[in-house]
């Protein structure tokens, strides 16, 4: 799962004027707090399946919830669509490099509202994405 993680913070770090990424939780080294706008990956296996009969080869579907965060809901919005832009390029999926593995093209789903926390102050207002790709080991 790092290895898949690690494809998609690679891209994810292109993105234009996002301050930084992060895996899960959203807080500097030093604990102190982050300023917007940022992104947070929460990595998940996803479902493995075999369609070959004759050996052991599995495909993995790594998916990935994307939280592109912001000070307002245009600026959520727009990171959002800056991350949507590297993963997807002109209608198609980028395929990620990872290591020993032979990868398909991002998939991009965006399945909620904006939503915002007003419990937090400054108040986190976030957009929601779903990502993820096919990858099978090469050997």
């Amino acid at each position: 799962m790092k290895k898949h993680t690690d494809a998609l913070v690679a891209l994810v770090e292109t993105v234009p004027n996002v301050t930084a990424v992060y895996v899960s939780i959203a807080k500097n080294a030093d604990q102190s707090d982050v300023a917007v706008p940022y992104v947070v990956i929460h990595p998940a296996d996803g479902s493995d399946d075999s369609d070959r009969l004759a050996g052991p080869s599995v495909t993995q579907h790594p998916r990935f919830t994307v939280l592109s965060v912001g000070k307002s809901p245009d600026e959520a919005a727009w990171i959002a669509e800056r991350l949507k832009a590297v993963l997807i390029v002109g209608g198609i999926g980028v395929v990620p490099i990872v290591a020993g593995e032979r990868s398909g093209a991002f998939w991009y789903s965006s399945p909620q509202p904006i939503q915002v926390d007003t419990d937090a102050f400054p108040p986190l207002i976030w957009h929601t994405a779903e990502v993820g790709f096919e990858s099978t080991p090469t050997a």
